[in-house]
């Protein structure tokens, strides 16, 4: 009886942790369109997206069945191991939850709550068969197998449909709207905006509506019956409505339709995917109360055949302490989405993978994605090639973009797209979601979501040549986090289960607070990872990098914060080599692999600012390409330094003699001065101390070939072993560049510097 006393309340906690890990991941659902196409501040966005998730949570009485006997039959278990399995299911999920979250990206959490369900289930029955308790009952008498199929083939189904559909049907919205629509087709875009209301309206009659507490309801099976009707009045109306906005307003027409698409895709959310959060705590709540009205004390023996019937629906709305939990649900959620960091990394990556401009890519290119990519370009060819040149050149007319209709900036300063293709990613997704409740068909909406946004985006020829490669593997590696999901969601569940029911409720009680320890320590591990990608990201505002002031502060800032940055790395891996600290030089290799991402993606960006410039520019663009170029190189040689050293120890090599760890003490304090006086004297733009570092260089040069000298002398005398040897003389080498390469960069930026000054003052 103690397990059933600790579950209950262990449950009630998981279910508020759960809530929150979970919508943090869901979030990039109803989001990705309103903060890709930027229809409003983040703020009124959050609020529109708050309004629907409120009204969607009363909705979500008759989707809790789910958790009770969409996936197992509760019939064939006892209470103690029903609450087992939920304990295992909740546990599981949290941590896969987070995981993801942690690493920004996003799954499914229909997808995980199943399958740990299945996870669990099928280690009770083990179990039970190993105790000789089934009794003749069948594991297909514990477990809804089919459903399990059913659902893995719906997921497969939905991400190949939702892809095709959403390319398509965006480019034939190109094609007729192009990229140049404001102020244009405002008739069109009426009749367009009416249909994309009512098929949302449509979306949230069978969706959300459909699985509701209402719909036994007889003004619901009215809605139902004249459902037909009724879309023509929304269309009728929503149409009129768009047309007198846009002819007596100039209204943006996509922007309305992204914010009501938002709201429904909200709702919906709520309504039917809330049972992934608090389903099973509310199954365990409404068992516990039956067995204490029931009077018994044995809760190994104590049937579960009431939870195969609908019970809470009925009396939803008549009970104080559902509404309370419903209420509160919805605040939960509401409160996760302002203020959960994670839940904007997880949008971040959807809405960078489908952003219209080139820039910092997340994802490297594999080997499938680069086969996908260079097929698909020779399939393109093949079609261009067989295309009238006439409907080739129209084609392309037809999706001329200008300056003007990238719109304004963001704070990062990315373009990402436009009304017309948010409001795409909307009704086609709402129109497909729809159909699949129609025909009882399961769909993931995360699935769903994602897919479409990606397919607009190829149609919008977002994935370009520079972009194809990352692109495709960041869906592809999202895509297989999603049968990750499934995999990991059964594995956990079914380990825990088998944890709980031997360790009773001490293993409960250790689980949970070892659950609670791992989401402390990824929360730490993402606030660092946060404040990492801080310290080097871009402040670039698209709409001020048109003038000189403004690149050469840019140039700068980015020269003189990576300087300090790699002077920092180059000596935190000195250190951890000397110290032989294994976490050190893992760190310092992070930092210059990130050192160096960061550097590309920041001359790739102040490359294409430069080019936007009038002819001021040209004369010290040579200079300004130069100095990009010495720092390129510069942060080549850190990870030339960082990935050997790490490497040598993390193979369990030894380590430094005694002579070379000296040798290498006098060295870091020598780049160690040096690397101060080069950033001070670039802070403040002494250019005038340049021939002062060049002396001090020529000292360091002199300094390391007497360290190479010496190592030498060290080999010959046999005391240097030879894989350390081999490694300190690479070490000594790139020191060398590092140090030539320094000096040059600050030639190179002093001469941009006054070739831009005398640049404008001659203007």
């Amino acid at each position: 009886m103690t397990f059933i006393w600790v579950a209950v309340i262990l449950l009630g906690l998981l279910a508020i942790i759960d809530l929150t890990v979970g919508v943090s991941n869901d979030a990039v659902n109803f989001l990705n369109a309103a903060i890709g196409s930027r229809a409003a501040k983040q703020r009124i966005v959050y609020w529109v997206a708050a309004s629907g998730l409120i009204f969607g949570v009363f909705l979500s009485v008759g989707m809790m069945e789910v958790a009770r006997n969409g996936v197992i039959y509760p019939s064939s278990f006892t209470f103690t191991e029903l609450m087992v399995v939920f304990l295992a299911v909740m546990l599981t999920d949290i941590l896969l939850i987070d995981g993801f979250n942690t690493l920004g990206f996003p799954t499914s959490t229909t997808v995980a709550v199943v399958f740990e369900l299945l996870g669990g289930a099928m280690a009770l029955t083990l179990i039970k068969k190993g105790q000789a308790r089934l009794d003749g009952i069948e594991v297909e008498h514990l477990i809804n197998s089919d459903r399990a199929f059913v659902i893995l083939a719906g997921i497969l189904l939905s991400i190949f449909l939702a892809f095709i559909v959403g390319m398509i049907v965006q480019f034939m919205t190109r094609i007729v709207f192009t990229f140049n629509y404001t102020r244009r087709f405002k008739i069109l875009f009426a009749i367009v905006g009416g249909l994309a209301i009512t098929s949302i309206v449509f979306m949230i009659a069978k969706k959300a509506l459909g699985g509701s507490v209402f719909a036994d309801d007889a003004w619901f099976r009215i809605v139902q019956d004249y459902l037909p009707e009724l879309l023509m009045g929304v269309f009728a109306f929503s149409t009129f409505i768009f047309l007198f906005l846009g002819l007596s307003f100039d209204i943006d027409i996509p922007r309305i339709v992204v914010f009501v698409g938002t709201f429904a895709l909200a709702l919906s959310f709520a309504a039917n995917d809330l049972v992934n959060f608090i389903g099973i705590p509310l199954a365990a709540f409404e068992s516990f109360k039956i067995f204490l009205a029931s009077g018994s004390t044995m809760p190994e023996t104590f049937g579960m055949d009431f939870l195969s019937r609908n019970i809470l629906e009925k009396n939803t709305f008549m009970d104080v302490v559902y509404m309370i939990i419903f209420a509160l649900s919805g605040v939960i959620m509401i409160l996760t989405l302002f203020y959960s960091k994670k839940a904007r990394g997880v949008t971040e990556t959807e809405v960078y993978l489908g952003r219209q401009s080139v820039g910092y890519e997340r994802f490297e290119p594999s080997y499938l994605s680069r086969i996908i990519v260079r097929n698909f370009l020779q399939v393109h060819n093949t079609v261009i090639s067989i295309l009238p040149s006439r409907m080739v050149k129209a084609l392309d007319k037809r999706y001329s973009r200008s300056e003007a209709v990238e719109g304004p900036g963001t704070i990062d300063g990315v373009v990402y797209f436009d009304t017309v293709r948010a409001s795409v990613n909307l009704v086609v997704a709402s129109i497909l979601i729809s159909i699949g409740t129609y025909m009882r068909f399961p769909l993931s909406t995360t699935f769903v979501v994602f897919m479409v946004a990606m397919g607009t985006s190829l149609a919008d020829q977002a994935w370009g040549r520079e972009s194809a490669v990352y692109r495709v593997s960041g869906v592809l590696s999202i895509i297989g986090g999603w049968f990750f999901t499934a995999c990991i969601a059964f594995i956990g569940a079914f380990i825990l289960a088998y944890a709980l029911w031997y360790g009773t409720w001490i293993a409960a009680i250790l689980l949970t607070a070892l659950t609670f320890y791992v989401l402390l320590k990824s929360r730490q591990y993402y606030i660092n990872k946060q404040a990492e990608k801080q310290l080097l990201k871009e402040d670039f505002q698209a709409d001020t990098v048109n003038n000189m002031e403004f690149l050469v502060e840019s140039g700068n800032e980015h020269i003189k914060r990576n300087l300090l940055e790699a002077s920092k790395v180059y000596i935190l891996g000195l250190q951890g080599f000397v110290d032989q600290d294994l976490r050190q030089l893992h760190e310092a290799r992070n930092k210059a692999e990130q050192l160096q991402k960061h550097t590309r993606n920041s001359k790739s960006q102040l490359f294409y600012a430069y080019s936007r410039l009038s002819e001021e520019g040209i004369d010290s663009g040579q200079y300004f390409i130069q100095a990009f170029d010495y720092l390129t190189e510069l942060v080549g040689c850190l990870s030339n330094i960082t990935q050997p050293l790490f490497e040598h120890f993390e193979n369990q090599h030894k380590g430094l003699t005694e002579s070379q760890r000296d040798d290498l003490h006098e060295l870091m304090d020598e780049v160690s001065a040096f690397f101060n006086h080069l950033v001070h004297v670039e802070k403040e733009h002494r250019f005038d101390l340049i021939n002062d570092m060049a002396i001090k260089q020529n000292f360091l040069l002199g300094f390391l070939e007497q360290l190479r000298k010496n190592q030498i002398k060290r080999i010959q005398s046999g005391e240097g072993r030879t894989r350390i040897s081999i490694l300190f003389l690479d070490l000594l080498a790139e020191t060398k560049n590092v140090l030539l390469y320094s000096i040059n960069l600050l030639k190179s930026h002093r001469d941009f510097i006054n070739s831009s000054s005398s640049g404008s003052s001659s203007k």
